[in-house]
This record gives structure tokens, sequence and C-alpha cells, in this order.
């Protein structure tokens, strides 16, 4: 919904799953420039929003770090303004189409 501009990302209390939605289906550490982590094997939707807020300079006001939050509030932005394209094709369209699809399905 958020992605879809139904719900406004302002009022988000937790954005990370929404940049998790995001992360699968487009390479968001590829289109940021983004420099991997060094502790984990591999990207995180946390992950993700602390390598972009360092990129960007974000940082919380009393202890100066990373500012997370603000960071996957920038990168929702990104994707409502079209920035980030995101398509999602409707449900059943590969099968119509006589195609494989090329993403898991994923649960309902």
């Amino acid at each position: 919904q958020v992605l879809a501009g139904v719900y406004p990302i302002s009022q988000l209390q937790e954005p990370y799953s929404a940049v998790g939605f995001l992360a699968t289906r487009l390479p968001l550490p590829t289109l940021l420039q983004l420099r991997p982590p060094a502790s984990t094997a591999g990207w995180t939707a946390w992950d993700i929003c602390e390598a972009w807020a360092e990129k960007r300079g974000y940082k919380t006001a009393k202890a100066a770090r990373n500012d997370v939050y603000r960071a996957a509030n920038s990168i929702l932005r990104l994707a409502a303004d079209g920035r980030l394209r995101l398509c999602l094709r409707p449900p059943g369209y590969f099968a119509q189409k006589g195609e494989p699809c090329p993403l898991p399905a994923l649960p309902h």
C-alpha cells in the first residue's frame, strides 16, 4: 500500500519491511550504489537502510549514529516519486502469456 501511494510513508512506524519488499524486487544496492556490509554475507533491509544513511550522511541528533529510520523513509520516497521504478504485473499474467514467471510465487 505504501509503494502504491495508498498509505502515507510518514505514517509508517516500521518502514523496514516495505524496504525489504522493494529490495526483493529491485537490486537496491546496485541502483543506490551502496557499499556491501562487512559483517554479514548478504543484504538485509536494515543493511540497505544503514548503508544509505551512511552514504547520505543521515545521523541521529544525540548519539550521532546512522539514522536508519530516516534512510528507510528516503528510499520509500524515491520509489513513491518514481525515481526507483517498481513494476508489478497483475496476478496470472505469465500463465496467460504462456511464459515462466521470473520471480518465485509469493505467499498470500
